[in-house]
C-alpha cells in the first residue's frame, strides 16, 4: 500500500476490521479512538470501521466491554485495512471510552430533530426503488472438532468445513439462506404502497418452508419516525420528537465526508434502565442536519422474547431529487443481526449468558438500488406498470442473479450454496431435514406431491366421540400449481362414526389472489376461521374443557366459495352453501307447514336444513399474507381492518326459511407507544326474518378454560341469541409498563394484559314467539360484560388470565369467574 491510497484530498483515511480473538467473530460497537484527538468512531456489525481525519495522529486505541485495551502505532501510507484481534478479559469491566470527553449533545440534537421534516425520506410525494434482501440463519459457537458420527449436524459440519477454510475459527454453521429482489412503489396521490416480488432464491430444502416464517426478524425502518416497530412492540427512535425524555446524547468526533461536508458523531444511550430505547451512534451532516449513518443496539433488557440482543445499522447516500434539483439523503443499506438466547434463558429465566453456549443468529442485509424520487408518473401509467410486473414466477436462473444483485455475495455466502448442493444427494441428510420440517410446521410431505397433517389435531377427546383421531391431506405443486385436492378424515372411539371432508381448490391468480373452491363435509363444528388460533379439535383444549354440556353441532355441508382480489387493499368473497345442522344439545324448532306457509303449532323437528348465499368485502391496508396449502393466510396489519357481509337464506331442497343478514365491523391491533398495544373488534348486525334461533346471531361462548380474544370467555356456547346486536372484544397489552418498575419482575420479562368484552342484543317479538320453546337467553337493557386481568410471557410462551363475568350471573351454566391459560409464541 502506498501513501496515496491512505491520503485523500481532504486528509487521511484510517480503516480496518475488528474481530474477537479465538473466534474471529466481527465485533460491533468497539470504540476506535485516535489518541490525543477528538476523533473516534464505533465498529459496524461486520466489525469494520472508517475514520476520515484532516490532521495526523500516530496512535490508535480500541476498547470494548469485556475486552483488553488495544493500541496500534500508525504509520503514514499504511492506515488502510488494519486488522485488530481483541482479547477477552478474564473478568469483564465497565465500558471505558478512552480520551473522549462526554460533551453533552442535546443542543445539537435539538437542531437535528427540529429539521426532521426537511430530511425525512417520507416527505417525498412519490418514489420507487428496487430492493434486494438476503437473510441467513447460523448456529454460533459450533465446535467443529466434535463433528463425529453420521448425524445431520456432523454431516453438515464436515461438508461445510471442507468448503470454508475459516469455518473452524468462525465456529459458525449456516443452516438457512435466502435472497429476494423486489420493486417498490410509493405515491401519496394516487395512494400507492406496493411491492412486487421479482425473484426469490433459497436453498431448496424442506426446511425452507419452516424457516421462511422467520421473515418477522427481517426488519428495516425509517429512523426519522418517532417510534420504530420491532415485532409487535415499539421502540423509541433516537430522532423521536420527544427524544430527550428517553435518551442521553453526547457529541463525539467530527470528520469530513467524501464530498467535503463535516459529519458530527452523536452517541446516545437510554435515559432509564429497561427503557424501550436503543444505544448507538449517529453520524450527522452538520450542514443539512441529515443522518448519514446510524448504528443501534438493543440488549436483552429490551424484553424481546427469546432474543438476547439486536444490532442494526442504516446507511444513507445522496440521490438526485428532480423536484428540488439537488442531491438529498436516502437510505440505501440496512443490516441487522438478531442473536437468540440459549439454555435456561429461553424459558425466560434471568440467568447469566453462557458466552460459549451454542446460539442461533439471524443476519439480514437489505440494499436499495435504482432509487427515483418525485417521478411524477401519471397514475394510469404507474398502475399499469405495477400490474404488469405482478408475477409468482419467482424462480430465476443463476445468470439472472449474477446480473441483477446490487450487492455481491461474500465467499462465505457462496459456500452456503455449495454446501447444500453437496448434501442434497445424501439420503440421510434429506430424511433428517424432513423430520425437522415436520416438527416445525406440523406437516409431512411425500416428495412434491402430497402433504399430511397437522399433527396438532391428530388426537383429541370430547364427551360425544371419546378419543378422536384426525388427519388431513393436500396435494402439492408437484401435481398441479393451480389445482389442489384436499380433505381430512376423523374417527371417534365412542360414537364409532367416520367423519370428514373432501374438497377441490382452483387458484386462478396467485399474485392477485383469486381462488374458487368446492367441498363437501360431514363432521362436528370444531374447525374455526381464525388463522392465529388453533382449531378446537386438539388435545390442549380437551384437557381444559369446562364442566358444561357438550354444545357442538353435527354439520353436513356442501360449499361453493370464491375469493377475489379487487385491489392491494380490498378483497371480496362469495359463497353458496347447503347444509344440515344437527345439534347434539337440546334444540327443537317448528318446521313450515307448506299448505299454509306458516309454522306448525305442535310439530317439532331437530335437524335443520339451511340454504344460504353470501357476499362480503374486506379492507386491510398493508396486510402481510403468506400462502399455505393453497390458502392465503393473513399475517396481520396494524392498520384498521373494515368488513361488511350480506347473507341471503332461501328455500331450496329441504331448506324452508327465507331471511336476510347483514353485519359490518372493524378490528385493529393499535400500537400505543412506548410499550402498549390494544386489540379491538367492534361489530354490529341485523337479521331480517322469523327463523330458528340457531340462524340468528349467537355470540361465541367459550367451552374451554383456554383464553380466546375472539370469544366471550365466561359465556356458555349458545347461551344468548339476538336478531340485532352489537359486540365488542378488546385486549390491552401493557408490555411491562408496570412490571418493569419492579426489579425482580422486570428480569423475568413478564407483561401485563387486560381484557374487556361486551355484547348487546335484542330480538323482535316475532322471533321471541317463534322460539319460545327453545333454551336460550335474551340480553336485557344492560349488555353482557366480562373483564380480565392477566400475565403473559411466562416462560416466554404461557399466559394466565383471570376472567370475571360482570352480570347475568344466574343463567344456566354461567361461570362467574375462572382462571384461563394460553400458549402463544410471541416476540
Amino acid at each position: 500500500m502506498n501513501a496515496a491510497a491512505a491520503f485523500s484530498q481532504n486528509g487521511f483515511i484510517i480503516s480496518g476490521k475488528i474481530t474477537e480473538e479465538g473466534t474471529n467473530k466481527p465485533m460491533q460497537n468497539a470504540t476506535i479512538h485516535l489518541k490525543g484527538s477528538s476523533y473516534s468512531t464505533l465498529s459496524k456489525i461486520d466489525g469494520s470501521f472508517r475514520l476520515h481525519i484532516t490532521d495526523w495522529y500516530d496512535s490508535l486505541e480500541i476498547t470494548s466491554v469485556g475486552f483488553e485495551h488495544f493500541t496500534i502505532a500508525l504509520q503514514k501510507g499504511n492506515t488502510s485495512g488494519i486488522a485488530v484481534n481483541m482479547k477477552p478479559k478474564a473478568n469483564a469491566l465497565q465500558e471505558v471510552v478512552i480520551g473522549v470527553t462526554k460533551k453533552p449533545g442535546k443542543s445539537f440534537m435539538e437542531k437535528v430533530i427540529d429539521h426532521k421534516a426537511n430530511n425525512n425520506p417520507s416527505r417525498f410525494r412519490s418514489y420507487s426503488y428496487q430492493r434486494y434482501t438476503r437473510n441467513e440463519l447460523d448456529i454460533d459457537h459450533i465446535d467443529y472438532e466434535k463433528a463425529k458420527g453420521s448425524g445431520l449436524k456432523s454431516l453438515m459440519l464436515k461438508t461445510y468445513s471442507k468448503l470454508d477454510s475459516n469455518a473452524k475459527d468462525d465456529k459458525d454453521l449456516p443452516i438457512y439462506f435466502a435472497e429476494r429482489l423486489a420493486n417498490s412503489y410509493h405515491s401519496v396521490s394516487p395512494n400507492i404502497d406496493r411491492e412486487n416480488i421479482i425473484a426469490k432464491k433459497n436453498l431448496g430444502l424442506k426446511t425452507d418452508n419452516l424457516l421462511s416464517k422467520l421473515d418477522k426478524f427481517y426488519f428495516f425502518f425509517n429512523v426519522y419516525d418517532d417510534w420504530l416497530p420491532i415485532f409487535d412492540q415499539t421502540y423509541v427512535s433516537p430522532l423521536n420528537s420527544n427524544a430527550f425524555s428517553y435518551y442521553k446524547y453526547f457529541e463525539g468526533s467530527t470528520m469530513l465526508s467524501d464530498n467535503g461536508d463535516t459529519l458530527q458523531q452523536i452517541r446516545f444511550t437510554p435515559l432509564h434502565a429497561y427503557e424501550r430505547a436503543f444505544s448507538g451512534t449517529l453520524w450527522i451532516n452538520t450542514k443539512t442536519l441529515a443522518v448519514e449513518t446510524v448504528d443501534m443496539h438493543l440488549s436483552k433488557t429490551a424484553n424481546l422474547n427469546f432474543v438476547n440482543d439486536i444490532n442494526y445499522s442504516q446507511d444513507y447516500k445522496q440521490v438526485y431529487d428532480s423536484a428540488s434539483d439537488k442531491l438529498v439523503y436516502m437510505p440505501y443499506k440496512f443490516t441487522s443481526e438478531v442473536k437468540f438466547e440459549s439454555g435456561l434463558a429461553l424459558l425466560g429465566l434471568p440467568v447469566p449468558e453462557d458466552k460459549n453456549g451454542m446460539k442461533f443468529i439471524i443476519k439480514n442485509t437489505t440494499v436499495t438500488d435504482k432509487i427515483q424520487l418525485n417521478t411524477s408518473e401519471p397514475s394510469v401509467v404507474l398502475s399499469s406498470l405495477i400490474k404488469k410486473e405482478q408475477t409468482t414466477n419467482w424462480d430465476k436462473s443463476e445468470m439472472f442473479w449474477v446480473q441483477n444483485r446490487p450487492d455481491s455475495l461474500t465467499i462465505h455466502e457462496k459456500n452456503i450454496y455449495k454446501m447444500v448442493d453437496s448434501l442434497k444427494e445424501n439420503n440421510r441428510f434429506q430424511r433428517d431435514v424432513k423430520l425437522i420440517a415436520f416438527a416445525g410446521t406440523g406437516y409431512w410431505d411425500f416428495g412434491k406431491y402430497v402433504r399430511i397433517g397437522p399433527y396438532s389435531s391428530f388426537v383429541s377427546r370430547n364427551p360425544i366421540e371419546g378419543w378422536r383421531f384426525r388427519t388431513g391431506f393436500w396435494t402439492m405443486p408437484g401435481i398441479s400449481k393451480k389445482i389442489n385436492l384436499y380433505g381430512y378424515g376423523a374417527y371417534g372411539t365412542k360414537d364409532q362414526k367416520l367423519k370428514g371432508m373432501l374438497g377441490l381448490k382452483y387458484v386462478w391468480n396467485e399474485a392477485r389472489w383469486t381462488k374458487t373452491s368446492i367441498s363437501y363435509g360431514s363432521d362436528y363444528d370444531f374447525i374455526i376461521d381464525q388463522d392465529d388460533e388453533l382449531d378446537k379439535d386438539n388435545i390442549v383444549n380437551s384437557l381444559f374443557r369446562k364442566n358444561i354440556p357438550f354444545t357442538r353441532m353435527y354439520v353436513k355441508q356442501a360449499l361453493l366459495k370464491h375469493e377475489q382480489y379487487l385491489s392491494p387493499n380490498f378483497t371480496a368473497k362469495a359463497s353458496l352453501t347447503y347444509k344440515e345442522l344437527n345439534p347434539v344439545f337440546d334444540f327443537q324448532y317448528r318446521p313450515i307447514n307448506p299448505s299454509i306457509d306458516k309454522p306448525y303449532d305442535s310439530v317439532f323437528a331437530k335437524r335443520l336444513p339451511v340454504a344460504e348465499a353470501s357476499i362480503g368485502i374486506r379492507y386491510a391496508h398493508k396486510e402481510r399474507t403468506t400462502i399455505l396449502n393453497y390458502d392465503n393466510i393473513r399475517l396481520g396489519t396494524f392498520s384498521p381492518i373494515l368488513y361488511a357481509n350480506y347473507t341471503y337464506g332461501f328455500e331450496q331442497g329441504k331448506a324452508q326459511f327465507e331471511y336476510h343478514k347483514i353485519n359490518i365491523g372493524m378490528e385493529q391491533r393499535l400500537r400505543l407507544p412506548p410499550k402498549m398495544m390494544l386489540y379491538y373488534k367492534l361489530e354490529a348486525g341485523k337479521v331480517f326474518g322469523t327463523i330458528p334461533y340457531l340462524l340468528l346471531n349467537v355470540p361465541a361462548g367459550n367451552e374451554y378454560y383456554v383464553a380466546s380474544k375472539y370469544q366471550f370467555n365466561t359465556m356458555a356456547p349458545y347461551e344468548f341469541a339476538a336478531d340485532k346486536y352489537v359486540s365488542l372484544h378488546t385486549r390491552l397489552y401493557l408490555g411491562g409498563t408496570l412490571f418493569d418498575k419492579v426489579p425482580l419482575l422486570r428480569k423475568l420479562g413478564w407483561r401485563e394484559r387486560l381484557s374487556f368484552n361486551s355484547y348487546w342484543g335484542n330480538m323482535s317479538k316475532a322471533n321471541v314467539d317463534y322460539n319460545k320453546s327453545s333454551n336460550f337467553n335474551l340480553v336485557g337493557k344492560a349488555p353482557f360484560m366480562e373483564a380480565s386481568v392477566g400475565i403473559e410471557n411466562i416462560f416466554h410462551v404461557m399466559s394466565i388470565e383471570y376472567y370475571r363475568r360482570l352480570n347475568y350471573l344466574n343463567n344456566p351454566y354461567a361461570k362467574k369467574d375462572g382462571i384461563y391459560v394460553g400458549v402463544t409464541l410471541m416476540f
